[in-house]
């Protein structure tokens, strides 16, 4: 049975189900999956398969105040032990000292002697951070091959490694999650085509509501996204603003949390909308489908957004929803979505 390390920046993340999903699926095809996580995080909420795979993480020692003696020791073994590709290794690191590489070696052999142990086939990380780079080097020193997924606004758009080229290089494939990723990383960073894979993110039918639609007197606009400025949140709540001028029952609901909710509770109270538009906070993946389950309308707000995974729900409902301008659609056909260019208050309006 082919073994798989997954090397992840912190593992389970609330807002990461995709993750979550993609190794419950890859264990049931039969693969042995390994989870290594550098942090593990507590969202206050999870989901019940984050659940049970946490259970089999395992978490890396940090990295801070590591003893000096104790790394030395740690490369000495990798020198011994993989005499050919530590070597080839260095070399690669210390000709690319000025990204950094070198300085990740000097750290990686602490998080690839765990995983050396394994004895893994192949090494897998998402998003093209830390972890990636991690894996990069790692799979150099065990002479194995490494994939990762790069997934979009911040890895690929945002703030993209100064080395992302030479991990594309490197790597036997680059995963990225729809085609306008692949065509965007194959210009910016010079990655041939054919070495980049779109594996677009799903939705896992089991976990449909077989439930009818349950009916309010109200009409239910749902939104399900962390609290962060690049979902837009913000032009939702107040284009609920100007729909309340034009109609007076509805309700407007926000599922998840993060950084800008104190914002948004603000922006709120002093648009008069609190009996209109609720933040529902944080919820588990088995609750959201409650949510689905009123929602009349689904709104993707967002200022940029590469794949959707709510949004993706919501139209596995049959819900009506909107969508910025992504991969969503080339994903799905014939379901009602309306796409716009961005999440706007205008276009937000327009489509309510």
């Amino acid at each position: 049975m082919k073994r798989v390390a997954y090397l992840l920046d912190s593992f389970p993340r609330l807002s990461e189900t995709f993750i979550i999903n993609e190794i419950l699926e890859v264990k049931r095809q039969g693969l042995e999956v390994k989870i290594f996580a550098r942090r593990k995080i507590d969202d206050g909420v999870s989901h019940r398969g984050g659940q049970l795979l946490a259970q089999e993480t395992h978490y890396l020692p940090p990295l801070e105040g590591v003893n000096k003696i104790r790394i030395y020791l740690f490369h000495l073994y990798f020198l011994l032990r993989f005499p050919l590709s530590y070597i080839r290794t260095f070399l690669f690191a210390l000709r690319r000292r000025k990204k950094g590489t070198l300085w990740f070696l000097k750290m990686a052999v602490i998080y690839a002697l765990p995983i050396s142990k394994s004895k893994p086939d192949h090494i897998h990380s998402h998003f093209a951070g830390v972890a990636s780079e991690y894996a990069m080097l790692i799979s150099m020193l065990l002479n194995i091959p490494y994939t990762f997924t790069a997934h979009g606004y911040y890895d690929i758009y945002e703030e993209p490694s100064e080395d992302f080229e030479d991990r594309g290089k490197i790597a036997k494939k680059v995963i990225t999650i729809s085609e306008y990723n692949k065509k965007y990383i194959h210009k910016a960073f010079h990655i041939p085509l054919e070495k980049i894979e779109v594996i677009h993110c799903g939705v896992n039918s089991n976990f449909l509501s077989s439930q009818e639609k349950k009916l309010h007197k109200d009409s239910t606009i749902l939104s399900v996204a962390r609290l962060h400025p690049v979902k837009g949140l913000e032009y939702l709540i107040r284009a609920c603003k100007i729909l309340k001028e034009k109609r007076n029952h509805f309700k407007c609901l926000i599922v998840g949390d993060g950084e800008e909710r104190a914002k948004l509770e603000r922006l709120t109270e002093d648009l008069q909308l609190k009996d209109f538009v609720f933040l529902e906070g944080a919820k588990a993946h088995e609750e959201v489908e409650n949510y689905y389950a009123w929602a009349k309308v689904f709104v993707q707000p967002s200022l940029q957004e590469t794949m959707g995974v709510a949004a993706m729900e919501a139209m596995a409902h049959g819900i009506l929803g909107q969508a910025v301008q992504s991969a969503l659609d080339q994903t799905f056909k014939d379901i009602e979505v309306i796409v716009v260019d961005d999440g706007s208050t205008d276009n937000t309006k327009e489509v309510l």
